[in-house]
């Protein structure tokens, strides 16, 4: 296999993190002409990566494979820089402190119990927003380094600034939906392809 293109692997990149995804998602997740992507899509189909069913595109078995391979070429020297690495570790703790927010929106904790949260206490939820928001900003150095290595990074502070903004106009939905670009879809997909990026596994 190959080592992708930057355009390939972008596009075969999201296509892994996503599972399933139209072209139009693509385009909109990448950044690229949805032409380009349509391109791309055809030239993988034709290496065995990806496949369309219904309209979707899927990874192939043999997708993470060629992933990791061409992550490994293109950010050989990224995986080398000692502030770039830093910024990982500390993500580590960043990332933790999300999935304890993130479980707090979803819960509350009633009389010693779990319950599901009704959103109907807004001053609950306002305060548990401001955390998110926070936690998000505090990715800002690390994707401004990783942009200097790859500008579709910076796709990623785009993405979480919108799912912000629209939850602050009153669609609550944006905070964890897994069917929409909300702030906990953002994140995972970010934390696959910086996991891939470095080379390294997933901790939790």
């Amino acid at each position: 296999m190959p080592v992708l293109s930057k355009a390939d692997y972008c596009v075969l990149n999201v296509v892994a993190v996503k599972k399933m995804a139209s072209a139009g998602a693509l385009a909109d997740a990448t950044g690229l002409p949805p032409g380009q992507v349509e391109d791309r899509l055809s030239f993988l189909a034709g290496l065995g990566l990806v496949e369309t069913v219904a309209g979707s595109v899927l990874p192939s078995d043999g997708a993470e494979a060629a992933l990791i391979q061409s992550a490994a070429e293109h950010y050989a020297a990224l995986r080398e820089d000692p502030a770039v690495l830093a910024l990982a570790d500390g993500f580590e703790d960043i990332n933790a402190r999300l999935l304890a927010v993130m479980s707090a929106w979803q819960q509350v904790d009633i009389g010693g119990q779990k319950v599901a949260n009704d959103h109907a206490d807004s001053v609950y939820d306002d305060k548990i927003i401001t955390r998110i928001d926070r936690l998000v900003q505090r990715l800002d150095p690390l994707l401004d380094a990783l942009s200097r290595y790859d500008v579709r990074f910076a796709g990623y502070q785009q993405r979480f600034a919108a799912a912000m903004a629209a939850v602050d106009e009153g669609r609550p939905e944006l905070v964890s939906s897994p069917t929409a670009d909300s702030v906990h879809t953002i994140w995972f997909e970010f934390h696959e392809d910086l996991l891939r990026a470095l080379g390294r596994e997933r901790k939790e």
